[in-house]
């Protein structure tokens, strides 16, 4: 008798059930959030790789990866030019110098200039040509290769659309939790004994 049939993934009316680590999942919402995290992860991965490819050769020469582009694509829907506050407050991130490590290799690449270089503080960026350019050709490969396959799954619009408005809500329970831990961290070194 094998003992490796104990592995193998379990069956619930004909659905493979996810395997999950049991450290994290000890009932069934649990199981349910870190198969959910697990997919979060992996198409997080799997947009930022996706999004560095779309830059095709001129990005590979640059070294620009997918958080790259997302900040480039960011900077390309602006009204205005943005600032790397801006930048952070739009896409929920707190790494700013990773935001200005990508902004400096979209400088380098001269896909973006500073418009308002007056002092760091103040700096804003803006689109060039040569990034209005790649982005044209960046929309038709994202179109040919990801959002015409979309476009033929039954409801997918719909599916999307309530997909964003979960992940909205998850980010709020996630940021929440973030904040608490903040404030349970600050308390306890307040509340801590000081050895004299």
């Amino acid at each position: 008798m094998s003992t490796n049939s104990a592995k193998r993934p379990r069956e619930k009316d004909g659905v493979l059930l996810a395997k999950v680590p049991r450290h994290l999942a000890s009932s069934p919402e649990e199981f349910s959030v870190t198969q959910f995290e697990q997919g979060l992860l992996c198409a997080a991965e799997a947009f930022y790789r996706f999004y560095g490819a779309l830059l095709g050769r001129d990005g590979r020469r640059h070294k620009l990866a997918g958080q790259d582009n997302v900040i480039l694509q960011q900077i390309m829907a602006a009204s205005r030019p943005l600032s790397v506050a801006d930048i952070a407050r739009f896409a929920n991130r707190d790494d700013i110098a990773n935001i200005q490590y990508s902004l400096k290799k979209l400088l380098r690449a001269k896909l973006i200039a500073k418009s308002n270089p007056s002092s760091a503080r103040e700096t804003t960026y803006a689109a060039t040509e040569l990034a209005r350019q790649l982005t044209r050709n960046f929309v038709v490969l994202r179109r040919a290769l990801f959002t015409n396959s979309v476009a033929e799954v039954v409801d997918f619009h719909e599916q999307l659309a309530s997909g964003a408005k979960l992940l909205n809500t998850i980010t709020s329970l996630y940021d929440q939790g973030t904040r608490v831990l903040a404030c349970v961290e600050q308390t306890a070194e307040v509340d801590a004994p000081r050895n004299a």
